[in-house]
């Protein structure tokens, strides 16, 4: 079966693209909620700093590549628990003409599209697969510096997990990069080829000689369940620092988010996010945490009826139907999407999630056709006092 989704008007001709559609695959839920991760479906991988991941994945037709009980084991330390469970949750893509506004991940899905990847396709990598079909890229690699001190200098490396999800035009790689100091960087390269033709250069660029083609954007929302050290007494804070008269001095605060929120990414003060363990510490008695570090580059706020997109930063309880950050089923009174999640909750004694949402403003370019390349939009989960000291053997 495959699925028609119009993509706009070019010359006043309707455009649809084909959305190919698969079957269910990947381990169920059992009736206690809990996902089984049989041997296909479980990733362990020791890094040659002597850290190692562990996880299993599991694939959903709407969500495609989810991943559970994502844990991290130090160099010489015990195995610490991150996050129960971790994928992308939307993408959003509104065009300047305001033609289209799709929401592609809940109404297309990830899962139905995954693409049969190739060797090709995972160079000096593993292919996973379900069934007969190769879904997942596993790879292990150097990822630069991990520090350098006049003479003293180690070399990092990461496992990497990818997916291929072809929706219209577009190939989305859903991408996982688990590096040996613990850091995690969730990212999404949006690559194919142009989607929509038409207008004006007010809404667009002209390309290949050919009508001009709509500028747009990508929004991808994140949804991240936190478990560090386990599913008890988690806490969020929001990290910030508040510059002094002239910008000379900063003050650097730490506000506890009680409730569910909603906040912004705000570059001028620094805002982050971290996730920390009330009762598990390090060697020097800190709290252990997680710090999500916002990326800064485009910021969207959409219009009135699109809210999800009027903050980039959800703190939320952990609810089984809130899985998507726009066009949520509302079945059994759930919410339709973030900005509806975050209703007052407290977060005190919460199984928290995370959400998480970036953007990316495509204007075309000549260079976009016939290939067009791969415009990533990342971020990163980054250790705070999850160690003592650097994370070395």
């Amino acid at each position: 079966m495959r699925l028609a989704r119009v993509v706009g008007l070019a010359g006043g001709v309707l455009l649809l693209a084909a959305v190919a559609v698969a079957p269910v695959v990947g381990p169920q839920a059992d009736a206690a909620g809990e996902i089984g991760c049989s041997a296909a479906f479980a990733i362990q991988e020791s890094l040659p700093n002597g850290a190692s991941w562990s996880m299993c994945w599991e694939v959903r037709n709407l969500e495609g590549i989810v991943l559970h009980d994502v844990t991290f084991t130090p160099p010489g330390g015990g195995a610490i628990e991150v996050l129960d469970q971790a994928n992308l949750a939307q993408i959003h893509v509104p065009y300047d003409n305001n033609v289209n506004r799709f929401h592609d991940e809940s109404d297309y899905g990830l899962g139905f599209n995954l693409d049969d990847l190739a060797p090709e396709d995972c160079p000096e990598g593993e292919l996973l697969s379900i069934v007969t079909k190769d879904v997942l890229c596993r790879q292990v690699g150097p990822s630069g510096y991990s520090y350098k001190s006049y003479d003293d200098v180690a070399q990092g490396n990461s496992l990497t997990l990818f997916s291929v999800s072809a929706i219209g035009a577009y190939n989305y790689i859903v991408q996982w990069q688990f590096e040996d100091d613990g850091t995690i960087r969730p990212a999404v390269g949006a690559t194919g080829q142009l989607q929509m033709y038409g207008g004006n250069r007010a809404t667009g660029w002209d390309v290949g000689g050919r009508n001009v083609a709509v500028a747009h954007m990508h929004d991808f929302y994140w949804r991240l369940d936190f478990d560090l050290a386990g599913p008890a007494d988690d806490r969020v804070q929001e990290l910030a620092a508040s510059p002094g008269p002239g910008s000379e001095t900063f003050t650097n605060t730490r506000t506890p988010l009680t409730v569910e929120a909603a906040r912004r990414v705000q570059p001028h003060s620094f805002r982050s996010w971290r996730v920390l363990d009330t009762a598990v510490t390090n060697d020097d008695g800190h709290r252990i945490s997680y710090e999500l570090l916002p990326s800064t580059n485009n910021i969207f706020r959409g219009p009135g009826y699109e809210p999800f997109t009027h903050n980039e930063l959800y703190a939320t309880t952990n609810r089984e139907c809130e899985r998507f950050a726009s066009h949520n089923p509302t079945l059994g009174g759930c919410a339709s999407n973030l900005s509806t999640f975050v209703n007052g909750e407290s977060l005190r004694s919460a199984d928290v999630v995370l959400w998480y949402g970036t953007s990316f403003h495509h204007l075309p370019r000549d260079e976009d056709e016939d290939h067009m390349d791969v415009h990533w939009s990342t971020f990163a989960l980054v250790p705070r006092d999850l160690t003592s000291v650097y994370p070395v053997p």
